[in-house]
C-alpha cells in the first residue's frame, strides 16, 4: 500500500484485476481528542437512554376526582394486603379479600353514572386442565372464586368485551403487593373514575374488570372464567393485569415463551384456553422481593402505580370505543411487532409487514456492499476478513467470559454481583471488549502495511455483513425479534453513507465527519437496545436467586453481560479500536486489566457477599417444609414412617453458605430417591431444577390435628383389551401434590383427569410420574378418579403393584402449619435470608 499527501490508495484483488482504491479522505488515525468526543458522545446517549429507562409520571393528587390516582389505588392495594397472606382456600382469600372486593365494587356502584349499567358477578368455578409449566402438571381445582365486574352502556347491543385481569390471592407466605394486590388497586381505582361522574366514559363495547382468587396455584381461577363464564364469550380481546407512557418489546415475549423465565401469567389461560389475543403486563423492577416476605406495599413507588393507571385508563379508554375490537382488520391474524421508543411512544406493525421491512433491509445492505465492491472498488477478501476478525472477537469475548464463569464457580465464589450488578462491568462487560478490541488489534498489526481506516471500514462493513445474516435468518425463522437486526443494519449504513458523502463534498472536516457517521449511526439502535439490557438484566439477574442449582448462574449471566455488549455497542467498539492512538488503547486496556484484577481478588478472598437484608433486601430463598412419611404396602397396612424438614435453597450455593452462618443447618443431608417422585414433597413439578435434595431429621412428627389425605380403592376390573380400571374414593386437604408412577411394566393409557395422556415429570428419569395438583377454594375436598393401566405380557402378576400413588397435603395456615422445630429453624436464619415454611404429609399408596 502508499500513502500519497494524505490521499489513501490500496491494490484491489478481485475479477477486473488490479485497480486502486481513492477513498478520497484525510482520515488516517483520529487525534485523541476526537476519540475521547465519539467515546463521550455515545456515553452521553446511554445515559440519555437510562434516564428515560428510570423516568416516572408525578403522582396525581387524591383531590383529582376525574383523574387516576396512585394515592386512591394504593389505598386499594393496602386494604388488600392488610389481609395478610391470601392463600388458595384460606380464610383471608375466600371470604375476607372476596368480601372486600365485593364492597368497593358494589359502592362504585352506588356513584356510578346513569348512563352506565355496572353488573356484579361472583363465580365459583370448578374444572381441570394440563399445561406444560416448569415439569408440566394436570390440574383439578374445585369452587375457586372470581369476582367479576362489567361495565357497558345502558340498552346496549355490543356483543364484544374487553377483558382487564388481575389476581388477588397471594403466593406461599407472602402478601404479595406487587403481585398482584396493586394491580388490583389500579384496576379498583381505574372502575370508579371511568363511571363515575362528571365525566364517565360511555363506551361502545363492554369492559369486563376479572378480580381472580386462584392465579397462584398456576393460573386456575381465569381457566374457570374463559372456559365456563358466559360473559367470556363476549370477550374479544384482553390486557393481563394493567398509553401515555408505553414500555415493552416483542424480545421480551419471546423470551418469555421459550421457557427461559421460570414464571406464567393469566394471559397463557386466555390464549391457549380462550384463543384471545392480549397484552400481558408485569411489575419486574426490584425481582429481589418477587414472591417473599418483602413484597410489601412500600416497596411499591407511586409513581409507578401512576404510571400503570394512566396506561390502562387510557387503553381502555381507547379499546372499548374501537372499531377493531369487533373488527380486527389487518391485526386479525398473526403475532405483531411491537417496541417503544424510549418510554415515548410505541412502534407497532403486523408480523407479515415486519417480513416486508426485514427483507427489504436486507436487499438494501446487499446492494450497498455490492456498491463498495463495484463502484469504491472495496476487495470482497478485505470485507470477508473483516467479518471474521470481527466473528472472532466475539468469540474470543465469550471465552473470556466463559473462563471467568466457571473459575468462579469452581472456586465457590459464584454470584458475588447478585446484590452489587455493577460488579458485571469490571467482572464481565470490561473483559469481554477488551478481548474483543484485542484481536483487532491483533489484526492491525498483521495487517500493518493497511491504513488504519481501510481496516475500520473493513470491520464495519464485516459487522454490517454478520447482522445481515442474523436479520435473513431470524426472518426466514419468522423470529418478531428480528427487529433488533434491522436496527443494526439500516441505520448504521444510512449514516455512514451520507456523513461520508458530506465529507467528501467538504461540508464537514473529515475527523468530525467519521465521528458523527459513528455516533449517529449507533444513536437510535444503542439507546432502544440499552433499556432492552438493563430490562433483561433487572428480569435475569434476581432470577437467578430462585432458578434451581444445575446450571452456575455465572454461566448464563456471563453471556448475557456479552449479549448486551454485542447489541448495545457493535460497531463503536471497532471504530475506536482502529482509528485511536496506541497512548487511549494502553490507557483503556489497563483500566480494564487493573478492574478486573482488583474485583477478582475481592470476590476469591470472599470480600463480595452475595446476599443482604433490609434495608435493601437482595435475600437468599428458602423453603422449610415439616414432612411426615407414610408409607403403605399392598394390603394398605403401613410400611413405614418418618419425619423430617425438607430443605429447599433455591440458589446455586445451596446450604454450604447458610451452614457457616447457621450451624443448625449442618445437620442437613443428602436425601436418597425412593419412590414416586423420589418421595420428595415438592409444592410443583420442580424436582429437575435441583441437583441435589436435602432434609433434616425431626425430632417429632406433625400435630395430629392436621387433616391428612385419604385415597380408596373402590373397585378394580380387568377390561378385554387386558387393561386393568382402577377407580378410586379420594378426599383431599385444601391444596394436594399427587404423584402417579405406574410400575413393574405397567403404563397409563387412560384416565379420568384429562382427555390425553401427558409426558410424565422427572429429573433425567429419576422418579417419573404424573404430577397432578390440586386445589380448592372452599367445601369437602372428595371426588372419584380412575386409570387405566395396561402391562406387558406376563407384568400382571398376582400380588405384584401397578401402581404407586402418592401424595402430598400442604398445610400453610397456622396453627397446622408450624411445628415446634420447625419455628427452631427459622430462629438460627440470618436477616439475609427470606424463609417460606409449612407442614405437609406425604401419604403414599401402592395397588
Amino acid at each position: 500500500m502508499m500513502r500519497h499527501r494524505g490521499v489513501i490508495s490500496a491494490t484491489r484483488i478481485g475479477t477486473h484485476g488490479p485497480a486502486t482504491l481513492d477513498t478520497s479522505s484525510k482520515v488516517k488515525t483520529l487525534p485523541d481528542v476526537f476519540t475521547v468526543a465519539c467515546i463521550v458522545l455515545t456515553l452521553c446517549l446511554l445515559g440519555t437512554s437510562y434516564h428515560f429507562y428510570r423516568w416516572l409520571p408525578e403522582p396525581v393528587a387524591p383531590s383529582s376526582s376525574n383523574q387516576f390516582s396512585a394515592a386512591r389505588a394504593r389505598r386499594h392495594m393496602e386494604d388488600l394486603v392488610s389481609l395478610g397472606v391470601r392463600n388458595v382456600g384460606s380464610q383471608a382469600n375466600e371470604i375476607h379479600a372476596k368480601n372486600l372486593l365485593i364492597q368497593k365494587v358494589r359502592a362504585i356502584q352506588a356513584t356510578a353514572s346513569k348512563e352506565l349499567e355496572v353488573e356484579l358477578s361472583v363465580q365459583a368455578t370448578s374444572g381441570g386442565y394440563y399445561l406444560d409449566f416448569l415439569g408440566g402438571m394436570t390440574h383439578i381445582y374445585h369452587n375457586v372464586s372470581n369476582v367479576i365486574v362489567k361495565v357497558s352502556k345502558r340498552a346496549s347491543s355490543s356483543e364484544h368485551a374487553f377483558l382487564i385481569n388481575a389476581h388477588y390471592d397471594s403466593s406461599l407466605g407472602a402478601v404479595s403487593a406487587s403481585d398482584d394486590a396493586v394491580s388490583c388497586g389500579t384496576m379498583l381505582e381505574a372502575l370508579q373514575i371511568l363511571t363515575s361522574e362528571p365525566v364517565p366514559m360511555v363506551p361502545e363495547h363492554d369492559i369486563i374488570f376479572l378480580f381472580n382468587g386462584a392465579e397462584e396455584t398456576v393460573l386456575q381461577a381465569s381457566h374457570g372464567f374463559v372456559t365456563q363464564h358466559p360473559w367470556a364469550k363476549r370477550v374479544k380481546a384482553i390486557y393481563a393485569k394493567v398509553a401515555p407512557y408505553p414500555y415493552g418489546s416483542v424480545v421480551a415475549e419471546d423470551l418469555f415463551q421459550s421457557g427461559l423465565i421460570p414464571s406464567d401469567t393469566d394471559f397463557r389461560i386466555f390464549r391457549d384456553f380462550g384463543h384471545l389475543p392480549g397484552i400481558d403486563t408485569a411489575y419486574y423492577s426490584n425481582g429481589y422481593v418477587y414472591h417473599t416476605e418483602y413484597d410489601i406495599p412500600s416497596a411499591i413507588p407511586d409513581a409507578c402505580i401512576q404510571r400503570a393507571g394512566d396506561n390502562l385508563v387510557a387503553l381502555v379508554k381507547g379499546v372499548a370505543n374501537s372499531p377493531f375490537l369487533a373488527h380486527p382488520g389487518d391485526y386479525k391474524h398473526g403475532k405483531v411487532v411491537f417496541f417503544d421508543f424510549l418510554g415515548l411512544f410505541m412502534v407497532v406493525y403486523p408480523e407479515r409487514v415486519g417480513l416486508i421491512l426485514n427483507t427489504a433491509v436486507v436487499l438494501v445492505s446487499l446492494c450497498y456492499l455490492y456498491v463498495e465492491v463495484r463502484w469504491s472498488r472495496f476487495s470482497y477478501m478485505l470485507i470477508g476478513a473483516g467479518l471474521v476478525v470481527t466473528l472472532l472477537s466475539w468469540l474470543a469475548a465469550v471465552c473470556v467470559t466463559l473462563v471467568t464463569a466457571l473459575g468462579l464457580s469452581l472456586i465457590g465464589r459464584s454470584m458475588s454481583w447478585f446484590s452489587r450488578p455493577h460488579l458485571l462491568l469490571p467482572l464481565y462487560i470490561g473483559p469481554a471488549l477488551l478481548a474483543m478490541a484485542s484481536i483487532h488489534h491483533c489484526w492491525q498489526l498483521k495487517r500493518a502495511h493497511v491504513s488504519h481506516l481501510m481496516l475500520e471500514k473493513a470491520s464495519f462493513l464485516g459487522t454490517l455483513v454478520m447482522w445481515t445474516v442474523l436479520l435473513a435468518v431470524f426472518t426466514a425463522l419468522r423470529v418478531p425479534s428480528a427487529f433488533v437486526c434491522v436496527l443494526w443494519v439500516l441505520p448504521p449504513l444510512l449514516s455512514r453513507l451520507l456523513l461520508w458523502e458530506v465529507a467528501q463534498h467538504r461540508l464537514l472536516p473529515p475527523h468530525l465527519a467519521f465521528v458523527l457517521s459513528t455516533v449517529v449511526g449507533v444513536a437510535i439502535p444503542s439507546m432502544l437496545l440499552l433499556q432492552l439490557d438493563a430490562g433483561m438484566a433487572e428480569i435475569f439477574i434476581p432470577i437467578t436467586g430462585r432458578s434451581g442449582t444445575v446450571l452456575p448462574p455465572e454461566i448464563p449471566i456471563g453471556l448475557l453481560c456479552v449479549v448486551a455488549l454485542f447489541i448495545t455497542v457493535p460497531y463503536v467498539t471497532t471504530s475506536v479500536v482502529h482509528m485511536s492512538s496506541h497512548w487511549i488503547r494502553k490507557v483503556g486496556g489497563a483500566l480494564i486489566v487493573g478492574g478486573y484484577v482488583l474485583t477478582i481478588g475481592l470476590v476469591a478472598m470472599g470480600m463480595m457477599f452475595p446476599y443482604s437484608g433490609r434495608p435493601d433486601p437482595h435475600p437468599k430463598r428458602l423453603f422449610l417444609q415439616h414432612t411426615d412419611h407414610t408409607l403403605h404396602h399392598l394390603n394398605t397396612s403401613v410400611s413405614h414412617k418418618q419425619s423430617d424438614v425438607f430443605v429447599i435453597a433455591f440458589d446455586y450455593l445451596e446450604l454450604d453458605i447458610l451452614a457457616e452462618a447457621a450451624p443448625l443447618y449442618r445437620q442437613a443431608r443428602e436425601v436418597e430417591c425412593q419412590g414416586a417422585y423420589c418421595g420428595l414433597p415438592y409444592y410443583f413439578p420442580v424436582l429437575h431444577f435441583f441437583k441435589r435434595h436435602w432434609h433434616i431429621l425431626a425430632p417429632s412428627p406433625l400435630p395430629t390435628e392436621v387433616q391428612l389425605p385419604l385415597l380408596k380403592l373402590s373397585s378394580m376390573v380387568t377390561l378385554p383389551t387386558q387393561s386393568r380400571n382402577l377407580t378410586f374414593d379420594a378426599e383431599f386437604p385444601v391444596r394436594v401434590s399427587m404423584c402417579l408412577a405406574p410400575r413393574h411394566g405397567n403404563r397409563l393409557v387412560s384416565w379420568s383427569l384429562e382427555k390425553f395422556i401427558p409426558l410424565m415429570s422427572s429429573a433425567n428419569g429419576v422418579g417419573d410420574c404424573y404430577f397432578v395438583f390440586y386445589a380448592r377454594g372452599f367445601g369437602e375436598g372428595k371426588f372419584s378418579f380412575w386409570l387405566e393401566l395396561k402391562g406387558r405380557e406376563g407384568s400382571n402378576r398376582a400380588g405384584e403393584e401397578a401402581v404407586e400413588i402418592a401424595i402430598f397435603s400442604h398445610h400453610l395456615e397456622p396453627p397446622q402449619s408450624r411445628t415446634p422445630f420447625l419455628e427452631e429453624l427459622l430462629r438460627v436464619l440470618p436477616d439475609w435470608v427470606t424463609p417460606i415454611s409449612w407442614t405437609t404429609h406425604h401419604a403414599s399408596w401402592l395397588f
